[in-house]
């Protein structure tokens, strides 16, 4: 099959294999389609809409599938970087599958089966997982997850596409920024939507049942709009003719070719504050100023340290902003924070509730998912509320899947994380893309040690997306 350059990277042409091509066309649109969808139905946080969001992605891969059984790819990147954290990932797996599989070493599964069998007086075959079905249902979704994040590792082996993909995921976080405003100032909540009785009413949830996962999503929607200005501003903004002349070119790309990055990174990070939501904006700010420092280092090697620090001495001030111009509720919010140690009574509680689950089986876990069926065996205090989430994604996945599950997954993401790095400083273009996966990583890093954003499938989704997509352009695809 013939082959095309585009942007110094391998293309199918379009003579002889337009099938295939228009296939994975309709793959990545496709691909648009369902990341435009998640968020709407309460973050895809229903058993309905996770089960449908899961068939979605299985579609799509289906689709990519068919394009390849036709016309196979001439060429990608070696793959060889990512045989390690894909073994990690499929090892993982595997641990879950074996978390519901009946025969299993007499000691392995949890002693609760055997009080089950005792008090119904029916023999029950034990396995190590205290509820199967939440164990099932996450074991599907972090599937759906990896293979989200691997379709777009293929896809976006053309720069072209990838290109597409980085605008569309933009595009839709900044339609939902502005659908949560719409939905604030209504007064309307996206719960009545799907249940007539129950609203959350004076928060800033967007589509999203907590503001703290809204907040998570639009973040990352900072850090792409952010990184957005990269490669366009270096182009536009002229850095080596004095400073009249940079303040003036800078103005001409703000108002001129750049107009609707701004209006995007304006809508979203002024819809994030209004979250008044203290680890997102805190952790969205962390992740910020690590784009920033990468960019900063960048600059340096291209002799334009300068302007570099006036890149930082921005971000500094906008880090003053994200906290002075939150209004009252998000400093109140972290006075009370400060007042109370660092976490609220409740968080506290449920982190020691995990600690002891882990405590009790390190190695085995008791189940991915299972945290709201443990949690009465192993608090020490009962609140008044249902207490399905430990507000810490560490602790609860080590709780659920293992200490050994939980560092082998943990270390696959980081493992990403640094070949996305690498790529940041080895590539000479589209790095942007590399860039904001890094982004992005600390930014759901941060969060996830106070909250669990990474338990919505939609925040989840857009955040395997965006890292096959830095996956994808972190090592150039040129034979």
């Amino acid at each position: 099959m013939s082959v095309t350059e585009i942007d110094g990277e391998i293309a199918p042409s379009d003579g002889g294999a337009k099938w295939p091509a228009r296939l994975e066309r309709a793959t990545l649109i496709s691909l648009i389609g369902v990341l435009a969808w998640a968020p709407f139905p309460l973050g895809s946080n229903r058993p309905w809409s996770w089960s449908l969001l899961s068939i979605l992605i299985a579609l799509c891969c289906g689709l990519w599938a068919l394009s390849q059984a036709i016309a196979p790819s001439s060429s990608s990147s070696s793959l060889k970087p990512y045989l390690v954290p894909a073994t990690l990932f499929a090892g993982v797996l595997l641990w879950g599958a074996i978390q519901l599989f009946p025969y299993v070493p007499p000691s392995w599964p949890h002693p609760i089966w055997q009080v089950a069998s005792d008090a119904l007086q029916v023999k029950i075959k034990p396995i190590i997982s205290i509820d199967p079905w939440r164990t099932a249902t996450e074991w599907m979704k972090l599937l759906t997850y990896l293979a989200a994040g691997g379709l777009t590792f293929f896809l976006c082996q053309r720069s072209d596409q990838a290109k597409l993909l980085f605008s569309a995921i933009l595009f839709i976080i900044a339609l939902y920024a502005g659908y949560g405003l719409i939905l604030a100032l209504t007064g309307f909540s996206q719960t009545e939507l799907f249940y007539e009785n129950w609203t959350i009413p004076g928060n800033m949830n967007g589509p999203f049942v907590l503001r703290n996962s809204f907040a998570t999503y639009l973040g990352m929607g900072v850090i792409l709009a952010t990184v957005h200005f990269y490669p366009a501003a270096s182009k536009k903004i002229v850095t080596n003719r004095g400073t009249r002349q940079h303040i003036l070119s800078t103005l001409l790309y703000v108002f001129g070719q750049g107009v609707w990055g701004v209006l995007a990174f304006i809508a979203v990070i002024s819809v994030l504050l209004a979250t008044a939501s203290r680890a997102g904006c805190l952790a969205t700010l962390i992740g910020l100023m690590t784009v920033l420092v990468l960019a900063a280092i960048l600059s340096t090697r291209r002799n334009t340290s300068i302007w570099a620090m006036a890149g930082a001495a921005s971000m500094v001030a906008l880090a003053v902003l994200l906290f002075s111009l939150g209004g009252d509720t998000l400093e109140s919010r972290f006075f009370d924070l400060v007042e109370a140690g660092g976490v609220d009574e409740v968080r506290m509680a449920l982190w020691n509730a995990a600690t002891r689950m882990i405590s009790d089986s390190p190695w085995l876990g008791l189940g991915l998912g299972t945290f709201e069926r443990a949690y009465p065996m192993y608090a020490d205090r009962m609140f008044p509320f249902v207490m399905d989430k430990a507000h810490n994604d560490y602790l609860e996945f080590a709780a659920g899947i293992g200490l050994p599950a939980a560092i082998a997954w943990w270390t696959a993401i980081g493992w990403c994380a640094f070949l996305c790095l690498r790529g940041v400083f080895v590539r000479r273009r589209n790095r942007i893309y590399p860039m904001v996966a890094i982004g992005a990583t600390v930014l759901i890093a941060v969060h996830s040690m106070f909250d669990f954003s990474l338990q919505i499938p939609a925040v989840a989704l857009t955040y395997s997306v965006i890292m096959g997509l830095g996956l994808a352009q972190a090592s150039s695809t040129r034979n």
